[in-house]
């Protein structure tokens, strides 16, 4: 473990915080999950007297959780049948993916004055996913951590604790230390969300080894493609989601790139593809498997939170203004979210490719910078500019 993360475990064993919430704040790739599962086991460990509670919003995030603990802790987990109505220590990771009123179900059932609430999470990534306008209107979309981390107990002061990463070290951690990402990959995201202050710590072999792809335009380290097409959007019958059939062309041609190619060694689970409509994924799938090609994960952003894959290919869809209108209305795609932007370029150790139309995307902050990064790096290819 890093300085930072066994600050975190030393701060939530000594519980300086209590009553009060501690934050472990975890940017991709940090070692949020690591974090937690190490402070968990040294509070049993060290505090005879604990009874925890560990959950999250989703089961593959618990499962990820469970995987992670020794078998004694896992049995501790799983047996919520045990006579415990209170907790000593309650742990919620992924924390800003749970609703609030999720996180209160695991609060209400820690010890009022002397327990200890520890959220796990980043508020810069997806935050709770909801159906209900009704809901969103009322702020449900916006999670008890991040909610919290815009409180003024919690907000950053560089003045204060220029030191301690700008934040209060007896309430928030921000874990610094990337391992996924090669560092081109992760330069925007560090920069756009996260002050600049991510330091690349990912094995150099791994984050390395698509450097020299040879679809590639820059091959001097900069492993990122942006492939510019002004292809139309389209739907079936009566359904309401879109499909863009230039963009499953190419979306195919560079998997078949990827996993037919004989300088390197990859298998299906090393790469994956992120879409924004439920049409474009079945599309993809259906011309891949035509192609002849193993299957590979194909989904939404929300479906690749929390994951990661040597390679990702990422299809935005959307090739026409008129629909722009539309999209920001109902959070809809990529655009105008950038939670749902700032996740979809970071699930990648080595390689990032970029399918989209440059006049639609270049509306929206977030991806005009991210097309004037290709640009200036020399790894756009396709379509004129705007």
């Amino acid at each position: 473990m890093n300085t930072r993360q066994r600050l975190a475990v030393i701060r939530i064993l000594q519980g300086h915080a209590r009553p009060t919430p501690y934050i472990i704040f975890g940017p991709p790739g940090t070692g949020k999950t690591i974090t937690v599962v190490e402070s968990i086991l040294q509070v049993q460990h060290h505090l005879a007297h604990a009874r925890i509670l560990a959950c999250t919003p989703s089961n593959s995030a618990a499962d990820l959780l469970a995987e992670r603990l020794n078998l004694e802790i896992k049995r501790m987990l799983g047996g919520l049948v045990i006579k415990v109505t209170v907790f000593t220590h309650v742990f919620i990771d992924e924390a800003g993916q749970a609703t609030e009123p999720e996180s209160m179900i695991a609060v209400g059932l820690v010890m009022s004055l002397h327990g200890q609430i520890v959220l796990a999470g980043d508020p810069q990534q997806l935050g709770p996913v909801l159906r209900s306008q009704f809901a969103k209107d009322y702020g449900l979309n916006v999670s008890y951590m991040e909610r919290l981390s815009a409180l003024p107990l919690y907000e950053r002061n560089e003045n204060k604790f220029s030191n301690r990463g700008g934040y209060d070290p007896l309430l928030i951690t921000k874990l610094l230390d990337n391992y996924r990402s090669h560092p081109s990959l992760m330069y925007l995201s560090s920069h756009m969300f996260y002050h600049g202050e991510l330091v690349m710590k990912a094995d150099k072999q791994l984050m390395t080894c698509l450097c020299n792809w040879s679809m590639l335009p820059n091959k001097n380290n900069f492993p990122i493609l942006f492939h510019g097409v002004r292809g139309e959007d389209l739907r079936e019958g009566n359904s309401p989601s879109w499909f863009n059939p230039y963009e499953v062309a190419l979306t195919v041609k560079y998997l078949g790139s990827l996993l037919n190619n004989d300088a390197y060694t990859i298998s299906p689970d090393d790469v994956g593809v992120i879409t924004p409509y439920k049409k474009q994924v079945e599309k993809i799938r259906q011309t891949a498997i035509r192609h002849d090609l193993p299957k590979v994960k194909v989904g939404s952003v929300e479906e690749f939170q929390g994951q990661e894959r040597l390679a990702i290919i990422i299809s935005t869809v959307r090739s026409s203004e008129s629909l722009l209108d539309l999209d920001l209305k109902y959070t809809l795609g990529f655009l105008g979210n950038q939670k749902r932007f700032n996740v979809a370029i970071t699930r990648a150790h080595s390689l990032l490719v970029v399918i989209g139309n440059p006049h639609v995307l270049c509306q929206d902050l977030c991806w005009s910078r991210l097309i004037r990064y290709c640009i200036n790096n020399d790894a756009y290819v396709g379509c004129d500019l705007p």
